[in-house]
Parts: C-alpha cells; sequence; structure tokens
C-alpha cells in the first residue's frame, strides 16, 4: 500500500498561471507517492489520463467543485497521508517531506499547510448582512514561511497544497462539505470541523513551492461551469458565505 497520496483535481490547464497539471506531474516524477487525478473535463482527460505518473483517476461528466472533488480523491486514496494538490501548483520533495513530518510529529493535527490565516468569525456574523471587503476584512493574521518559525495554530489552511492525517479523518468520519461547492470557503469549514473534533489545523514553515491564485482573485464576473449551470465568482461567494454563516455563526 501506499504510505502518501497525491489528490489533484484537474478542470482545465490553468491558462492564468505558468504551472499546471502537465508541470506538476513533472514536479511528481521523483517523489514517492501515489498520484490520484480527478477529471472535471473531457478535454484534460483525453490528452493526458495515460500519463505515466498518475496511477489512479476518475473522470466526471460534468465539473463537480472542488469539495466534491476532494471527497472523489479521498475515496481513493490509500495512503497515510494525502497530500491535496492544485493542478497550477509547483512543489519540490522537500515541500513534500516537511509537511508530512510536521503532519505525524505535531499534537492533535488533522491538517498542515504552509499558508493559513486566523479569522475574525465574531465580525463575520455582525458583518453578514452589510457591505464589507470579504473575505479580507476578516482576516486576524496570517502566516507562511515569511513570518513564521514554528507551528502555527490556524482556523484556514491554503487549499492549493495542504496535507491531512487520514486516520484521524476517517476515524472521525470527516469529509469536505459540500455545499461550500464549486469553490471558496471549503478551508474555513473544514478548520472549525478540525476544532469540532479537538483536532488542529497548522500553518508550519515551509519552502520548495509555488502557488499564483486563480479564481480566488479572479473579476467578480467571471464564471464558473458547475454540474452544467454557469454561476457568476461574486455569486459563488456570497451564497457560501450564507452558508457558512447559517452551519457555524448560530
Amino acid at each position: 500500500m501506499p504510505t502518501r497520496s497525491f489528490i489533484i483535481p484537474v478542470l482545465d490547464f490553468s491558462p492564468h498561471s505558468p504551472f499546471n497539471i502537465q508541470t506538476l506531474l513533472e514536479d511528481l516524477g521523483n517523489i514517492p507517492g501515489e498520484v490520484i487525478c480527478v477529471f472535471n473535463s473531457i478535454e484534460v482527460f483525453d490528452k493526458i489520463h495515460h500519463h505515466p505518473r498518475i496511477d489512479k483517476y476518475c473522470l466526471n461528466s460534468h465539473n463537480a467543485g472542488v469539495s466534491r472533488s476532494w471527497n472523489i480523491g479521498v475515496n481513493l486514496a490509500e495512503g497515510r497521508s494525502a497530500f491535496f494538490l492544485n493542478a497550477d501548483l509547483h512543489v519540490t520533495a522537500k515541500a513534500v517531506d516537511t509537511l508530512e513530518a510536521y503532519l505525524f510529529a505535531l499534537d492533535k493535527t488533522l491538517i498542515v499547510s504552509p499558508e493559513g490565516k486566523r479569522i475574525d468569525y465574531e465580525r463575520f456574523k455582525r458583518q453578514l448582512n452589510t457591505e464589507f471587503d470579504f473575505p479580507n476584512e476578516l482576516i486576524l493574521e496570517q502566516f507562511n514561511a515569511s513570518n513564521i518559525q514554528t507551528p502555527v495554530k490556524v482556523h484556514d489552511f491554503m487549499g492549493a497544497f495542504f496535507a491531512v492525517h487520514m486516520e484521524r479523518f476517517l476515524y472521525h468520519q470527516m469529509s469536505f462539505d459540500v455545499q461550500f461547492s464549486p469553490c471558496f470557503l471549503e478551508e474555513w469549514n473544514m478548520g472549525l470541523q478540525a476544532l469540532e473534533k479537538g483536532l488542529y489545523c497548522y500553518t508550519v514553515p515551509t519552502e520548495g513551492y509555488a502557488h499564483q491564485m486563480g479564481i480566488s482573485l479572479a473579476d467578480g464576473s467571471k464564471t464558473v461551469n458547475y454540474f452544467g449551470t454557469i454561476m457568476r465568482r461574486d455569486d459563488i461567494l456570497l451564497n457560501n458565505a450564507r452558508a457558512f454563516a447559517k452551519k457555524w455563526l448560530r
């Protein structure tokens, strides 16, 4: 059985970035672990599903979104650790090994990643029905290798690159909440699910990776095709913020 799984949702060839699924598979060429691709478009699937570095894959007939794709990857994974990677990530063996070492060394850890935030949930609750710069005004602190030398407990983690302690994840019967598909707030939700189970998410000092934001920093009118429905970026964000508040901020 593999000791490590890499789970990669794949929608396109990441035109916004110098990195894409092809460069990521090259990065993973000499990094041990099974590679699982969850394809959300037939066009990309047809071109690369026979790549020798891909060990397992599935093809969704429609774009299933991030949370659903992560859950599919979990169901295919056999590793003790599961790494969730954006297709537009550049990663090195050093970064992977660093995350994994912290994952199994820190107490009651569910998730580790190289970037994270602490969130002002009380302000979110107060301002949900008013106009404000969501989610930027809710960030209390941001952490990465430039400002930490030791691990820090966080509410939020880097969705493009994080590692999960699978024994704890499965023991507590956890999953990524699909009401936050196709994107946005799935990390906030998992951070609170971890705390609810007495587990923690950590930002840990990590080097050897690179990523450029895509939909997170895209224009508000950018659209996403989710299960055949065209959705505006800002509408997705607002809908998920309301769903998050209804679930957690009672």
